[in-house]
Formats: structure tokens, C-alpha cells, sequence
């Protein structure tokens, strides 16, 4: 009977020492910490390979009155989509509408271990144009977002610190979010984007950002952004992945604000026509689609 009685305070001394051990590890857990692991979880989230849409930028100015529309066809390709050390993004589109954006285009090619590649064609300037340095915080085709708002980000190129766990409602339901703040680690990127942080409010099992604040190199609120609608879709595995399909960007200093909506998306055997080889420079004057 002692064996058995030394046995069970054994067992407890063990338990006892095993909910401590957990209970520390917890709490040891930073505020940056807990802001990268999420963002990791959300990096790591299933993938499209192929994806064909049509895109709306509708820009409003500081009246709330609709300037113009401008409208454009896209395709999307990710490199390795089912490796996450290996995937690299590529986009590339055609402006069809109104008639002065007619043949303009955009480009953007993820790389590893360097800088990205980001080209916009005016027809105007009859020759592609790379973005480089502070054309990052450049207006993107007139929009409120900008050349860099539109281009892929690496988690890696960031600090991260959580800051709450909250409930929005969209569209009549309540779902819990992650308000994570980030910051550029390299001051000359802060200085290209043009933002000294960000904060967004994403949902971690989806990958969805359902409100962001971008503030400038002064620290002040400068955009406002929102999510109005996202999209469900199945990659070739089988896996679901979640797209926004409609968000809001406010410039909160001027004004003014731009609704960009994705439209007839297609992906898997309908989105099977997109060759990899026309994410090149030369496909910003020929045509792709």
C-alpha cells in the first residue's frame, strides 16, 4: 500500500510539474512572438496554382462621387504552390477599359532570396517600367492602393507583435480575428512603401484580412482598408482556399477611396490555359488571355 501511495504522489508530482512547465511556456510567449507564429500559420494556408479574373478598380473622389472605372483581365500562377519554401507568385494584367487605359498593363514576379520584379506598361511611355525604391508608395493606375499595396510581401521582410484578439461582423456574423501589428525591419523599405506600420485584423483560419490601417513615415493614419467580399475555392488537391473578391481602400488624408472587385474567376481546369512562360516583360505588348 505505501508502493502504491508513493506511486500516486508520484504521478501527481509529475502532472502538477507538467501543467507548470505548460503553464510558463505559455505565458513566456511575446506579444511578437505569438504576431509571427500567426502569420506563419497563415503563410503556410493552401494555395491556388492557376487563376484567371476580372478585375474593377472603381475610383471615388473626396465627394464620394465615382471618377471612372477601370477594368482589366488577369492571370495568376504559383510556382510550386504546394511547397511553402519553394512558391512564388506571378501575376500579370491587361487594362481594357476606359478607352485612354486601353493596352496599359501590369506585371509582378515574385523571386527568392531577392528583390521582387514589378513592371507597369503605359502605352503612353511605349516601353515597360520597372518599380523600383519609392514608386513602391507610387499610386497604382490612378487607385488609392498603391504599386506596393498590389505586390507579393514576404513574412520574413517584417517584425510582428499581436496585439488583441477581437469579434467583427460581416455580413451578419460574428467571427474572431487577430489585430497583429507589422513594421518593416529595413528602414529604406519603410521609406519605399511609404508606411512606418500596419495593422490588420486577420482571420487565421482562412487567411482572410478583414479591416487594415496603414499609417505613413509620420506615424499618422493614412489609409483605411476593408474587406467586402471574398470567394471559396478548391485548389487541385482538394484543399479550400479563400479569396477576397471585393475590398475598400480609404485614403483617410485626402479623402478619397477606391473599390477594387475581383470577377469571374476561374481556377482548375478552367484557368488550365495559362502557360508559366508569359510572365515576362514581352507579354505586357502581346497578347496573353
Amino acid at each position: 500500500m505505501r508502493k502504491n501511495l508513493n506511486l500516486t504522489h508520484k504521478i501527481v508530482g509529475l502532472v502538477t510539474l507538467f501543467s507548470f512547465v505548460f503553464f510558463c511556456s505559455v505565458q513566456a510567449e511575446t506579444a511578437q512572438e505569438k504576431g509571427r507564429l500567426l502569420m506563419e500559420q497563415i503563410d503556410v494556408l493552401p494555395k491556388l496554382e492557376k487563376m484567371i479574373s476580372e478585375t474593377v478598380l472603381d475610383i471615388y473622389d473626396s465627394q464620394g462621387n465615382k471618377l471612372f472605372s477601370k477594368k482589366s483581365r488577369s492571370a495568376n500562377y504559383i510556382q510550386d504552390f504546394r511547397d511553402n519554401d519553394k512558391k512564388l507568385s506571378r501575376s500579370i494584367s491587361y487594362f481594357y477599359a476606359p478607352a485612354d487605359d486601353k493596352g496599359n498593363g501590369a506585371l509582378m514576379i515574385e523571386n527568392k532570396d531577392e528583390d521582387d520584379d514589378q513592371w507597369i506598361y503605359l502605352k503612353g511611355l511605349r516601353k515597360p517600367k520597372r518599380i523600383i525604391g519609392s514608386d513602391k508608395s507610387s499610386s497604382f493606375m490612378g487607385s488609392d492602393f498603391s504599386n506596393g499595396d498590389v505586390s507579393a510581401r514576404d513574412i520574413d521582410d517584417s517584425n510582428y507583435t499581436w496585439l488583441a484578439t477581437e469579434k467583427i461582423e460581416f455580413k451578419g456574423k460574428n467571427l474572431t480575428v487577430e489585430k497583429i501589428e507589422g513594421s518593416f525591419k529595413d528602414e529604406q523599405m519603410k521609406n519605399d512603401y511609404g508606411y512606418s506600420k500596419s495593422i490588420v485584423w486577420m482571420h487565421i483560419q482562412s487567411g482572410l484580412p478583414f479591416k487594415m490601417e496603414l499609417y505613413n513615415l509620420n506615424g499618422q493614419l493614412y489609409k483605411q482598408a476593408q474587406l467586402l467580399g471574398f470567394a471559396i475555392k478548391k485548389n487541385r488537391d482538394g484543399e479550400k482556399v479563400f479569396i477576397p473578391t471585393a475590398l475598400e481602400m480609404k485614403n483617410v488624408i485626402k479623402g478619397t477611396k477606391t473599390i477594387m472587385e475581383v470577377k469571374q474567376i476561374k481556377t482548375g481546369d478552367d484557368a488550365a490555359q495559362i502557360d508559366p512562360s508569359i510572365f515576362k516583360t514581352d507579354y505586357l505588348t502581346r497578347k496573353w488571355w
